[in-house]
């Protein structure tokens, strides 16, 4: 609970960040006034956009490093990040301003060598007698057909509202209960049930209960890519290299996913698909997603159905 706490506290300081380095860039007169100060720049505004795109760059990195789990590492930005408003809070004392110009920047210095700390002395959890999960291709789309996997979804596992372009899916439940959100309206499947997403509807699953469930899941029309995304992200949680809720650990590793399994974002989270985009190119140019593919995607493109199963 503490540490959901302390995400929650840097996600809200991550997007203040982003509204006030937009602020200062759209607007710099208002933006500095509530700063704490008043320069008279005869309408150069270079320094201005200057902090704009440092707080703008600030609250990404913040909200990046939450999204992905990276506790250590955000733990550590936020106590070296305490210099940054601790700095704006002497600047805007030495200006003689009263305190309701200084509190914004002392709320900072608070978060920063509060929360910092705190994330840093929260043991991981040892996981305990944890369920066996597996994921098997019935199907390959190598066969020029539709993609048909199963695969079990431990509890709390469950994914943002996004969509795909390339193709239709069906969710069947064989196993236990699962909730799936389908263009806005939330459907509560049980054992027997199934629900069809078309190209392009916005949808999410989340398994919200006590037990594990099984999913057989079909693609129209088969994606290798797809395929491909699944098989790496069991075999890097058969290593140890994802979380506890299977994001992996890497954010090379969580782009390249996102980029092979043709995951489109909405709503907020649809501003980090550029960046996400263009850390996925960065990896595969670098060999990173050869290297994935060959560790983990050998017999994909040698095999029928039936026979493809990772289990961990």
């Amino acid at each position: 609970m503490t540490t959901r706490i302390c995400y929650l506290i840097s996600l809200l300081t991550g997007i203040g960040l982003l509204f006030i380095g937009t602020r200062f860039l759209i607007s710099p007169i208002k933006a500095e006034f509530d700063y704490g100060i008043f320069t008279n720049t005869n309408g150069d505004f270079s320094f201005h956009y200057i902090k704009g795109f440092r707080d703008f760059f600030s609250g990404l990195l913040l909200i990046l490093l939450v999204i992905t789990k990276e506790k250590k590492a955000l733990a550590i930005t936020l106590l070296a990040a305490t210099i940054v408003p601790l700095g704006d809070m002497i600047i805007v004392l030495g200006k003689g301003n009263d305190w309701q110009h200084v509190i914004a920047h002392l709320i900072a210095v608070i978060i920063c060598i509060t929360t910092g700390p705190v994330l840093l002395m929260q043991k991981r959890k040892n996981r305990v007698s944890t369920p066996q999960v597996s994921f098997k291709i019935l199907q390959s789309a190598v066969t020029g057909g539709p993609t048909i996997s199963e695969c079990d979804l431990l509890p709390g596992a469950k994914t943002p509202w996004h969509y795909h372009t390339l193709f239709s899916e069906k969710f069947e439940l064989l196993e236990g209960k699962l909730e799936v959100g389908r263009n806005g309206k939330i459907y509560q499947l049980n054992e027997g049930d199934e629900i069809t997403i078309q190209q392009n509807e916005t949808h999410f699953f989340n398994n919200k209960f006590s037990e594990k469930c099984r999913v057989r899941t079909t693609l129209n029309p088969g994606n290798i890519q797809f395929e491909q995304a699944s098989l790496i992200l069991m075999g890097l949680t058969k290593d140890g290299l994802t979380s506890a809720t299977g994001v992996p650990k890497k954010l090379s590793d969580l782009a390249l996913f996102l980029y092979l399994n043709n995951s489109k974002m909405t709503g907020f989270l649809k501003i980090f698909e550029p960046v996400f985009n263009t850390i996925a190119k960065r990896a595969i140019k670098s060999g990173r997603l050869k290297n994935l593919i060959s560790r983990y995607c050998q017999n994909l493109g040698q095999t029928g159905a039936g026979v493809l199963e990772v289990s961990c």
